[in-house]
Formats: C-alpha cells, structure tokens, sequence
C-alpha cells in the first residue's frame, strides 16, 4: 500500500501495486510525440513481470514511429458507483521488437497480444520502463450522494 498525498489527497501506489494493476488490465494508451505533436492512441497490450509494456500494430500506424523515442503509457480503472479509480503510468523508449534477436525481444514477443482492432498487427512494439508511477483515488466516505465532497463543491 502506498501513501497518501497530502495535497493531492491521492494514494501514491508502490511498485508492487503498480505492477499488479498494469499487469491485469489489457488496454490502455501510449502517449508520443510525432513532428512536434503529441498523440495518444488506445491499444491492446500486455505486461511482462518487470513492467514492460508490449504491443502490436501495422507498419502503416504511427505507432511504429516510437521506436527509439520516449513514450509514456498510461491504464487505469474505476468504479464509477463508488467514485474510486487509479491510473499506472509506464515512461520509457519505444523499441520495436519485431525481428528482435536478443534474448530480450524473444522473451517479450512470447507474450500474447490479442489485438481488438480488424487486419494483420505484426509489428511488435515494447515500453522498457525508465519510471513507473501509479495513483488511487481513494473511497470517499464523506462524498453526497451526488459525489460532491463537503467544501469542494458548494
């Protein structure tokens, strides 16, 4: 379990929770930045044990621009009756893996990526995490019934 922000009133996740929650989810958002725009596109992935962040796409994506460049990948979750959720972020490089021959790119490309998305995704694509970060948004017992917290929302 994590601490809590003071000032943020958020759970800062520890890395164990993070690695757990990334690790049960299997869609989430890669963030880049292409000509001097930043994009975030949705994909399926999965995660390996130490965090790294694997997915798939076309050769005609800009998806497979990341390769080399920084990237933050970012999965969440939430229960909307209770008005609690959390977000894992992953900021590394983008590496392509596709014809990796190191032990690394094989062990990665081991893993399944089940893709939502119609057409042929054979370029495979890892987040090596530099940082991994993770936020909760706690249970609020004081929140109204309206998810008004007394003295945020008057």
């Amino acid at each position: 379990m994590g601490h809590v922000e003071e000032i943020s009133g958020l759970e800062v996740l520890n890395a164990g929770d993070c690695l757990y929650l990334l690790a049960g989810s299997c869609i989430g958002r890669v963030g880049f930045v292409v000509s001097g725009q930043p994009h975030v596109l949705p994909v399926n992935y999965t995660a390996d044990r130490d965090g790294s962040v694997v997915f798939r796409t076309t050769a005609e994506s800009i998806l497979a621009t990341v390769a080399g460049k920084p990237v933050a990948f970012e999965v969440d979750g939430f229960d909307e009756r209770h008005r609690t959720g959390w977000s894992v972020c992953v900021h590394g490089i983008g590496r392509e893996i596709t014809d990796g021959d190191d032990p690394t790119a094989r062990r990665l490309q081991e893993l399944s990526v089940v893709t939502w998305a119609p057409g042929r995704r054979d370029r495979w694509f890892a987040v090596t995490p530099d940082m991994i970060t993770g936020r909760r948004l706690p249970l609020d017992a004081t929140a109204s019934d309206f998810g008004w917290t007394p003295g945020v929302v008057g």
